[in-house]
């Protein structure tokens, strides 16, 4: 008998969402550090755009491929979206070796905080905001689910 790699398997697994009916978290900006140290606040509440916050982590094995795929998850994602990466504070992730992981061309805020205010229990997490409302969360299942749960929380507007 022919069995599913472990790869097919995860391909066909969708997440299951953190709410019923829609998101109970209430959107907020982030303050935290950059991977060089820096003081960053961004706004997310009342942005001009959508805004796809990736909560992700080092040590994760489920993250490594946001990591490595955000060129792609950027020229997959609904034009106008603004991807923020987000991780714990300092104390938690090694700063050395998200600088080394962050891509130059998306934001990284190390954050605890921001962990605690979108009530995110575990990377690879995502949280889609538009016009002060979290449209979704759940599972970051990679690049293609990451995608395809960011354009259904945007889907239908202008």
């Amino acid at each position: 008998m022919n069995y599913p790699t472990p790869e097919e398997i995860l391909r066909r697994l969708r997440p299951i969402p953190t709410y019923r009916d829609h998101p109970a978290t209430s959107p907020s900006n982030i303050e935290g550090v950059g991977p060089d140290g820096s003081a960053v606040t961004l706004r997310v509440i009342e942005s001009a755009e959508p805004v796809l916050l990736l909560f992700l982590s080092a040590d994760c094995l489920g993250c490594q491929d946001l990591w490595q795929g955000t060129p792609e998850l950027g020229r997959s994602l609904p034009e106008g979206v603004r991807t923020i990466i987000v991780t714990r504070g300092p104390e938690h992730e090694d700063a050395g070796t998200i600088a080394a992981l962050a891509p130059g061309d998306v934001t990284t805020v190390m954050s605890s905080s921001a962990y605690d205010d979108y009530r995110v229990g575990g990377a690879p997490f995502l949280v889609v905001v538009k016009r002060s409302v979290v449209r979704t969360e759940g599972v970051a299942w990679g690049i293609a689910e990451t995608v395809r749960a960011t354009r259904q929380a945007l889907e239908g507007d202008a």
